[in-house]
């Protein structure tokens, strides 16, 4: 028995860690936007676009989504996708759906560079099903500075 609840507390603890409530609050956030979401689009389309794919547009859900994001890394001063499916849901994104992070990039173009040079960021931006997207910025007092989050979606 005592095997059992231990198996439970410690199922429960790793759980905890994998939301995104388990990020501590470290640096204080000093701004967000999603002003930059549209030269983000603009930078991520002409990428596709020269791989045959569709282009993509700003979803204003998905920017919602992508600030909520870009906060709770810049409080916590790390990178975690958290709870991204039921993040998804809150926001009403449904279908395919992914997620890009970055810390430190001083702009949405270097950030963008830096997600086309990670092969596993690389594939989120080339996904196919991919036709809106959201993008935010948190700057933070400590940590990185500067903290990106993309929303790519159906």
């Amino acid at each position: 028995m005592r095997t059992v609840s231990f198996c439970i507390l410690a199922a429960l603890a790793l759980a905890g860690c994998a939301s995104d409530a388990g990020l501590t609050q470290n640096h204080a956030v000093l701004a967000s936007s999603t002003t930059d979401a549209a030269e983000a689009a603009s930078l991520i389309s002409a990428y596709r676009v020269s791989r045959g794919l569709s282009p993509v547009t700003v979803d204003p859900r998905m920017n919602e989504a992508a600030e909520y994001q870009a906060r709770v890394v810049a409080a916590a001063g790390k990178l975690s996708h958290g709870s991204f499916g039921s993040r998804m849901e809150k926001f009403g994104i449904m279908g395919y759906a992914a997620e890009n992070l970055s810390a430190g990039s001083a702009s949405v173009d270097r950030a963008v560079s830096r997600w086309k040079a990670s092969p596993s960021h690389n594939t989120n931006l080339l996904m196919p099903q991919a036709r809106r997207i959201g993008l935010a910025r948190a700057d933070a007092k400590g940590g990185y500075g500067r903290y990106w989050a993309l929303v790519l979606g159906q």
